[in-house]
Order: C-alpha cells, then structure tokens, then sequence
C-alpha cells in the first residue's frame, strides 16, 4: 500500500492540460511520489496519441500510471458501470476521485485536477505531517470572498455561503462557514471511509448523495470534522488558485497581491476560461464561444 500518491481524474478535452501537468510533477517532483492518471475507457487513445508515457517515464525515476475510470467504478463497494454511464460528468468525476483510493489501496492521495501544475519542487513533507498523518486544506475563503465583493461579483458570496449551509445542515453542525479548497486536495482514505459509514446510515448510495449534494470538498471536510477520523493538521491552499477570469485579470494588475498569505507551489488555470490548452477536436464554434464572452461580461448581475 502507499502512504501518498499523487492522483489525476481526467478526460480527452484536458489531454494537453494533463501534458503540462506531468511536465511539471517529471520535473519538480523530487520525493519521486507516484503519479497515477485517471480517465474513461474510450478516451485512452487520445491520451496515448498525445502523450508518450514512454518517453516521459525514460526522463523520470517515479512511477507515472494510466488507470481507467470503469476499474475504479468495479472497485467501489458500490460500483456500477451501469449507474456510472448515466451519471452527469461532473459528479462521476467526483465520486471516482473521493472512491480511488478502494482501487489503488492507497492510504492518503493528491487529488489533482487537469487544469493544475506544480511550479515549485516539491516534497512529501508539503502533504504530511510530521506525524506521519496528511494535512486538510481549511480556511474561512475570505480573500475570495472579499475581493468578489470589492470588484463586484456577489454572487460568489452567495454560492459560498448555500454549499457551506447545505452540507453543514447534512452534519448537524452550526457555527464557521469553512471552505476546504480550492484543489488540489490532500485526502485521506480514513476520512473517505467515515463518508460511506455515514452513507450507510442513511441507506443513500454515494452516487446518490453526491447527484443531491455535489461537493467532493465538502463531503470530505465536514465529514473529517463530524467524525475526526485522522487528527486535523491545517494548511491553506497549497496552490494559487484562478477560479474566474476577473480575478486571473485582477491579480496580473496587482502581482504584488497574489499569493501574499502563502506559497503555493503550484497553479491552477481555470479551463472553462482558458482555451489555451484545448485541443483542437474540443474547441466550441465561434459562436459558442461569443455567447461565453457575453456571459462574462454579465457575471456582476
């Protein structure tokens, strides 16, 4: 079993985002932790078109690993490649990142998503404790919070607050609305495990509770609080983290502000915003992507 692997849930529009990504970990990762990559049986082409593993793992003395979703999904005590096809993307995604670890038999994992890359060498001792226990991401979100409110993007606060209240209400707890991210994530099996105890309880499948309330980050945060599982080591967001093009922008005018309560060592460029990366078989038409500079330009309604 492994005590700490680094995880990447992907799919086919993210190739050269996960090819940028595996630059970075080749390069910076000096503890050599493993790297395992995760996407969906018929995206496995794709990636071996666009990415030669071979050449990558020649440069590199870790271990890089290509897993497939259907093989986490057979995994899970309630795996179901039935229910697994007609679940929405974004929550599939979700549900095999927080159910992996049944697979791999890993103890605690870096749950990484595409649009991330380390920029920074990096360390086991950047994830675990001197304990020998992982460290949780938890902070109150209010640099976000506040700067969404000083460029005028209430809606931010908004959604914080009715997450935070929803799943707090799932844990009986009152009191600090805590955000447990962003990504990526250090997480324990232990505290996955307290999950599908409490599942178990409801008689709710995971697939269920996440189609109802789906937030990874949060199942995993205030489950860790409600049932302690592991000794609670906090750290702040170990990479700097662009969710919205408006604060990308903010910050490219105010360098001098970003990162000015930690050092991250790693970036996170929203693919939604950034088409950079896209692959050509994966870019929207012209007026697709008129229509999403519209809707930029509404976001402060």
């Amino acid at each position: 079993m492994d005590p700490f692997i680094l995880f990447c849930k992907s799919f086919r529009d993210d190739v050269l985002r996960v090819k940028k990504l595996l630059d970075s970990v080749i390069r910076l990762n000096e503890d050599c932790i493993p790297f395992y990559l995760c996407i969906p049986k018929n995206d496995l082409t794709i990636f071996q078109e666009l990415i030669d593993l071979n050449t990558l793992r020649s440069n590199y003395n870790g271990k890089i690993e290509i897993i497939l979703d259907e093989d986490v999904v057979e995994a899970m005590p309630q795996g179901n490649l039935e229910t697994y096809y007609v679940t929405k993307g974004y929550i599939s995604q979700q549900i095999i990142k927080a159910q992996v670890w049944h697979l791999l038999k890993c103890e605690n994992y870096l749950a990484l998503d595409s649009d991330s890359y380390f920029t920074k060498p990096f360390h086991l001792h950047h994830f675990i404790h001197e304990s020998g226990y992982p460290y949780t991401v938890v902070h109150d979100g209010n640099e976000l919070i506040s700067l969404s409110e000083k460029l005028g993007h209430p809606k931010v606060k908004e959604a914080f607050i009715r997450d935070s209240q929803s799943m707090k209400q799932e844990f009986d707890r009152t009191g600090i609305d805590y955000d447990f991210g962003p990504a990526p994530l250090i997480w324990s099996s232990k505290v996955w495990l307290s999950v599908e105890h409490h599942l178990a309880n409801t008689s709710e499948t995971i697939w269920q509770a996440f189609n109802r309330l789906p937030s990874e980050i949060r199942w995993y945060g205030e489950s860790l609080l409600k049932y302690q599982p592991i000794p609670l080591y906090t750290i702040p967001p170990i990479f700097n983290c662009l969710h919205y093009a408006w604060q990308a922008e903010y910050y490219k005018k105010h360098p001098e502000l970003a990162n000015a309560n930690n050092s991250p060592i790693g970036e996170v460029v929203q693919s939604y915003w950034d088409d950079s990366l896209r692959p050509n078989f994966a870019k929207k038409p012209w007026y697709s992507r008129w229509w999403k500079s519209i809707k930029r330009g509404n976001q402060k309604k």
